[in-house]
């Protein structure tokens, strides 16, 4: 019974392989078949499994060319990309504006030191007058005093002058008053006596009020000088101040002149630009319908950039990598940097510097809302004239390199419930090899098994009709 159950099946699987066989497309249309599918060659692994960002170039050293003068048009530039020296002219902007400006301010400058020269000498007679006045005060005040001292001590001695013939012609009464009780003199000559007393008091009495109005007189006029010199001490420190001030003002004028002369002569002499350093030039873009870069007839402000000068030996590209993958990323890795601008071969460069913190990058830079990145620069190792900042770069950051195993495409590895497979193509069709996998880069993949190098693998799954049957493989 079990023989007859062996049989059985050893008839079924020939009569399935029967089946298979004669189904199997031949001729034509198997040829078809087999073109339609996508293939590739497995080759021995040697792959860098790496993190694929975008970039831009930037030079390593650059010196910037900015327009210092008033906004103006370009009349001569040299072209982009022409290597200069330092100090070379390489780009000159209309300057007629800037000239007359200059021409208009110089006769205003030679006016305002005119006017500073006559506002000084001015200032400088009223000064002069001023202090002559006050001498002259000074003078009248000493003269007044000298004056009044001698009125007052003239009204003193014709008031001590008068006291002392008071003082006789009382003496004198006083005798003849003792003459007459003598009944020595008339009574006659005793009255004459007493006249003459009440005359000299009278006259006495006139003395002090002459003394009186003498020091009064020369209190008035005493108060009248010293208003005199006051007034004048104010006269001259009013002449002073305005001295000070009207030249200053006149100078401010002037020195305002002045600097708008200087900053005019600055602007005009801005309008030759010369290279800061040696290197290559590079002009600015400018938007006009495209992005181009400035030529003659172009506007630019005042402050605007109009050219770099740089060094082409030494450039960077700064990448921005996403927060989830910035932990891959190490200082002093590998990148392999390629610029679809001049379809360069593949450039080598270095991971140098790593931002510490995260930014998010606006809307109109690209930025998703809520996405944080890292800034990386990575310098190029490489060298090419062709290389200018700006251009877009497509950089892979070498994580790990892969040298063993068989490398194959990652579309060519195919889930089964057992694991993994590839499409091997043999002559007719293709079949069945499971594989390992092993690492990978987001092409491809190293995979272990009968897989050789050389081997020609499906890239997607072949139709049913095209997949040969084990059995059949091991039967050649």
């Amino acid at each position: 019974m079990n023989r007859g159950r062996l049989a059985a099946g050893i008839l079924a699987i020939a009569a399935a392989a029967s089946i298979v066989y004669l189904a199997w497309p031949r001729g034509p249309r198997g040829d078809t078949l087999l073109r339609t599918v996508k293939s590739a060659e497995a080759k021995a692994a040697d792959f860098y499994v790496a993190l694929r960002v975008e970039g831009v170039l930037e030079a390593a050293r650059s010196a910037p060319i900015v327009n210092r003068a008033s906004e103006t048009q370009i009349i001569s530039a040299l072209p982009d990309g022409t290597w200069v020296e330092e100090g070379d002219v390489v780009i000159e902007l209309n300057s007629a504006e800037l000239q007359k400006e200059v021409d208009d301010l110089k006769p205003q400058v030679v006016e305002a030191e005119e006017k500073v020269r006559s506002v000084q000498a001015d200032a400088e007679k009223r000064v002069q007058n001023a202090r002559s006045g006050l001498t002259k005060a000074q003078e009248a005040q000493q003269l007044a005093r000298n004056q009044n001292q001698a009125a007052i001590e003239k009204a003193q001695a014709e008031e001590a002058f008068l006291e002392k013939e008071l003082s006789v012609a009382q003496g004198q009464r006083d005798k003849r008053t003792r003459l007459l009780e003598e009944r020595l003199i008339p009574v006659t000559d005793l009255e004459s006596a007493e006249d003459e007393v009440r005359a000299k008091q009278f006259a006495l009495e006139a003395a002090h009020r002459a003394l009186g109005r003498a020091r009064s007189e020369a209190d008035v006029v005493t108060r009248l000088r010293e208003l005199d010199l006051e007034n004048a001490k104010i006269e001259l420190d009013q002449a002073q101040s305005s001295l000070t001030q009207s030249v200053a003002g006149a100078k401010r004028d002037l020195a305002s002149k002045q600097r708008k002369l200087e900053e005019a002569q600055e602007q005009f002499e801005s309008t030759i630009l010369e290279a800061p350093v040696a290197g290559m030039l590079l002009l600015e873009q400018t938007w006009d319908e495209t992005m181009s870069s400035l030529r003659v007839g172009d506007r630019v402000r005042e402050g605007q950039r109009v050219a770099n000068v740089i060094d082409p030996s030494e450039m960077s590209a700064r990448c921005d990598v996403s927060e989830a993958d910035i932990a891959l990323v190490k200082a002093g890795q590998l990148a392999r940097i390629h610029l679809p601008a001049i379809g360069s071969d593949v450039l080598v460069g270095e991971v140098t510097a790593i931002d510490n913190v995260a930014r998010q990058r606006l809307i109109w830079e690209g930025g998703v809302p809520g996405k944080k990145i890292f800034g990386v620069l990575i310098t190029v190792k490489s060298e090419d004239p062709r290389l200018r900042p700006g251009m877009g770069a497509a950089v892979e950051i070498v994580l790990d390199r892969v040298n063993e195993g068989i490398a194959v495409p990652l579309e060519a590895v195919m889930p089964t419930d057992d694991g993994y497979v590839v499409y091997r193509h043999r002559e007719g069709g293709y079949q069945e090899v499971p594989v390992t996998l092993g690492k990978r880069s987001d092409r491809l993949v190293a995979v272990q098994g009968e897989l050789q190098a050389g081997d020609i693998v499906a890239c997607e799954r072949p139709a049913g009709a095209l997949v040969r049957p084990a059995q059949r493989e091991k039967s050649k």
